[in-house]
């Protein structure tokens, strides 16, 4: 899951570089104010949103990894000593 997750942030980034070099090039040809340039704003926060709550979901898996592979060591930790002792 965090390879998938992974993947998609990296894609996102691309999109959110994308958006704003569009962004950026019609502000310049039309103006900061213009309809195209407000639509290509209000499409990099939707962009960047996405990012975001994949960032929050990455931290959260690599969280809930961490306490199961601490948990996991002190369940087979005592399992592994009784298996030397036998």
């Amino acid at each position: 899951m965090q390879d998938e997750i992974g993947n998609n942030l990296s894609l996102l980034l691309e999109k959110i570089n994308l958006k704003r070099e569009e962004m950026i090039s019609t502000a310049m040809q039309t103006s900061f104010t213009s309809e195209e340039t407000i639509k290509c704003s209000q499409e990099l926060d939707q962009l960047i949103i996405h990012y975001q709550t994949y960032k929050i979901l990455e931290n959260r898996v690599g969280f809930y990894q961490s306490v199961l592979n601490t948990i996991s060591l002190f369940v087979m930790q005592p399992i592994l000593s009784i298996n030397k002792i036998k």
